[in-house]
């Protein structure tokens, strides 16, 4: 039988298959249900960093900011009447107790300000490893790359000096030097989660409105995550997670393949149900009998770029060859 154990962040998980964090793992039921799946480990649904300001302060302070957009005003303060600072704690206590898989806790983030302290009372509940979701869309005029990048070095400096657990960071593709920048993060957390799907928007006609776009992913999004897999791969100390796109034991397969320490799945549970984790699976393990592969560690990263003696010159070409071809493939 192939042997599917991962080393993940200094975890040891079945496999390298990850509940990603979504609606799915932000209940007890919905993380048992993972576990009963059969996944390796489990994200929990982020906490924001706005619900814990709300609750730790009392009151989200009321500035003209606040007052500027009423709505997000009102659905902060909400959060903090429904106690989501304990909910949260309960809901880690509570996997740990139910569940012998790693539980990863999840903060959705955009500063490194007061609710760090969050992060050891995470650890203290007996959370295995915390994951930073920082939401920084690169949207403001006078904000410069430099400016933006910051953000992320102080939010995880400050968290890890809070703990001792392992540190993961999820990050986004936006960024003036992507691989320098993700190297540079690379040396200071256990684990890059790439990538964050940033929020999609939409219009509709009718109402003349700017609405959400859809928060499912797609299959062809996972080429981008293959791609920078394969530049980190092997180049930097960090694990990696792919997420986004992965909805297949085939896609799994191409992340290890890539150089991902594991994969993170959400939109193909939401899809085919819990369920569709046995089909992945196994999937995996048909295809590692079938080219004699007994473990993951095997193959992981054979494909990336660290493994390739002139990667740059196979991807010009491969772009020479795309656009001088009259086939649209």
């Amino acid at each position: 039988m192939a042997d599917l154990t991962t080393n993940y962040m200094g975890l040891e998980l079945s496999n390298p298959i990850v509940a990603a964090s979504s609606g799915l793992t932000g209940t007890i039921e919905g993380v048992l249900h993972c576990a009963q799946a059969g996944v390796g480990a489990i994200v929990l649904k982020s906490i924001f960093e706005e619900q814990i300001i709300s609750e730790v302060e009392g009151l989200y302070p009321v500035d003209h900011q606040s007052l500027a957009h009423p709505e997000a005003y009102d659905y902060i303060k909400a959060y903090g009447r429904d106690h989501a600072v304990d909910r949260y704690l309960t809901l880690i206590e509570q996997s740990k107790a139910k569940t012998k898989l790693p539980i990863i806790a999840s903060i959705h983030c955009e500063t490194a300000g007061a609710w760090t302290e969050f992060a050891a009372k995470v650890e203290d509940v007996g959370a295995d490893a915390l994951e930073l979701n920082v939401y920084l869309p690169p949207t403001q005029l006078v904000q410069s790359a430099a400016d933006l990048e910051r953000v992320y070095h102080d939010v995880v400096q400050v968290v890890k000096k809070t703990v001792k657990i392992p540190v993961s960071l999820k990050v986004g593709w936006h960024f003036t030097a992507l691989a320098g920048f993700l190297s540079t993060l690379g040396q200071k957390v256990d684990a890059l989660v790439i990538f964050n799907r940033f929020q999609r928007m939409d219009i509709d006609i009718d109402k003349v409105a700017l609405i959400s776009g859809s928060a499912s992913s797609k299959e062809s999004e996972l080429q981008e995550i293959l791609r920078w897999t394969s530049i980190l791969s092997g180049r930097i100390s960090a694990d990696l997670a792919a997420t986004t796109g992965i909805h297949s034991g085939a896609g799994v397969i191409k992340a290890l393949l890539a150089g991902a320490t594991v994969a993170q799945v959400a939109t193909a549970l939401y899809r085919h149900g819990f369920g569709h984790m046995s089909e992945m699976l196994n999937e995996v393990v048909d295809w590692m009998e079938a080219h004699g592969y007994n473990s993951v560690d095997e193959f992981r990263g054979i494909l990336s770029r660290a493994k390739t003696n002139t990667p740059d010159a196979y991807e010009r070409v491969q772009f020479m060859k795309l656009s001088v071809s009259t086939d649209p493939k």
